[in-house]
C-alpha cells in the first residue's frame, strides 16, 4: 500500500527535476547591462558622457560602475572678484565656473560699487578698492 508521504515525495521529486534548470530571478546572475538602449556583456567598456567619471564597464548583476573623478562638492570655490557672480555650468566640464557680468566689484553700505570707484552715500562716499573687489568696500563720511 502506498503512503500520502511517499506519492507526495514522487511528485515533488519529479518537479524539482523538471526545474532545476530554472533559478528564481533573483538568483540568476545578469549577463548583461543596457544603458541608453544599447546592449552590453559584462565587462565591456561602458560609453558616459558625464564630465566627472570615466572608465564605465558592465559589472556583475547588470550594473554599470564608473570610477567618479570629481564630485561637484569637490570642486574649488575660488572668490570671484565681485559680489554679483554668476554660476555658469557647462556640460563638458564637471566643476561649474563663475562669470562677473558687471566686471569686478564690491558690497558697500551704497549697494554695489565697482572696483576702483567711488559712489556717494549720505553725504559721503562708498569705494571699493581694486584689491578688494569681490569683497567688502569701504563707506565714509565727511
Amino acid at each position: 500500500m502506498t503512503s500520502l508521504f511517499g506519492v507526495l515525495c514522487v511528485v515533488l521529486f519529479s518537479f524539482s527535476l523538471c526545474h532545476a534548470g530554472r533559478l528564481p530571478r533573483q538568483f540568476q546572475a545578469e549577463t548583461q547591462c543596457v544603458q541608453d538602449g544599447v546592449t552590453y556583456p559584462v565587462g565591456a567598456s561602458v560609453p558616459d558622457d558625464d564630465p566627472c567619471t570615466f572608465g564605465c564597464f558592465c559589472s556583475d548583476g547588470g550594473n554599470v560602475i564608473c570610477a567618479v573623478v570629481k564630485s561637484p562638492r569637490g570642486c574649488p570655490f575660488p572668490q570671484p572678484p565681485c559680489v554679483d557672480y554668476q554660476t555658469v555650468y557647462d556640460p563638458d566640464q564637471c566643476c561649474p565656473t563663475f562669470v562677473c557680468p558687471n566686471g569686478p566689484n564690491c558690497m558697500t553700505y551704497g549697494g554695489i560699487v565697482p572696483a576702483g570707484q567711488t559712489v556717494p552715500w549720505n553725504d559721503g562716499g562708498c569705494y571699493c578698492p581694486t584689491d578688494s573687489a569681490g569683497g567688502q568696500g569701504a563707506c565714509y563720511l565727511p
